[in-house]
């Protein structure tokens, strides 16, 4: 059995509060609450290790400032080499960025999810999302435990690319600030997914 891997959402970020869609906007910082939502995962982890007798190897995580920000609690609570991966950012949402979500969600609602190509608003399509959080999955050193801070709907392609489903295809997976979830590959390659913690509900992105 490799060793485990896992995937967290960044805590609450300026825009989530403001209800402002961020995308890969790169400076939106963590909240007061966003900076217990990663403490809170720190501690899901340490115990999730403490039960393997593992310890922390490499945190990788987007390099958007909400998702720098979480990984480097994490590290201060369990060490571990610390690495920027511009493929683990969230979806690129195009002119959306800035945006309030009631606007988002209009524009979310006309367009044509069956298609796995379309770019949002001028941004990235969902498989574009899905084959760079491929990329880094599949790059991770089964040896080493590994923790990547990621966004919501790039988490969410994440996981498609887990089950072996299509990104179009792939049901609706809520995953709140400060979620964690640990991938486990047996020896046939399999994946299996453990929900750790599911933080709190976040409004959007």
């Amino acid at each position: 059995m490799s060793a485990p891997l896992y995937l967290v959402r960044h805590g609450e970020s300026e825009w989530n509060v403001r209800r402002l869609t961020q995308g890969q906007t790169m400076h939106p910082a963590l909240t007061r609450r966003g900076r217990e939502q990663a403490e809170g995962a720190a501690a899901s982890l340490a115990d999730d290790l403490a039960s393997t007798s593992r310890t922390l190897d490499v945190i990788v995580t987007s390099d958007l400032v909400r998702a720098v920000a979480s990984a480097e609690i994490i590290r201060d609570r369990l060490g571990g080499t610390l690495r920027l991966d511009a493929r683990l950012r969230e979806q690129h949402l195009g002119e959306l960025e800035g945006r309030g979500y009631d606007e988002t969600w209009a524009v979310a609602a006309q367009l044509d999810w069956s298609d796995p190509d379309l770019p949002v608003a001028g941004g990235e399509s969902l498989r574009q999302v899905h084959d760079r959080m491929a990329d880094v999955l599949a790059g991770a050193d089964p040896t080493q435990v590994t923790v990547l801070v990621s966004h919501g709907d790039a988490m969410r392609m994440a996981l498609a690319y887990l089950a072996g489903v299509a990104p179009h295809e792939a049901e609706w997976v809520e995953v709140p600030n400060g979620a964690v979830a640990r991938i486990d590959r047996d020896l046939t390659g399999r994946s299996v997914v453990r929900w750790l913690a599911r933080g709190s509900r976040p409004p959007h992105r």
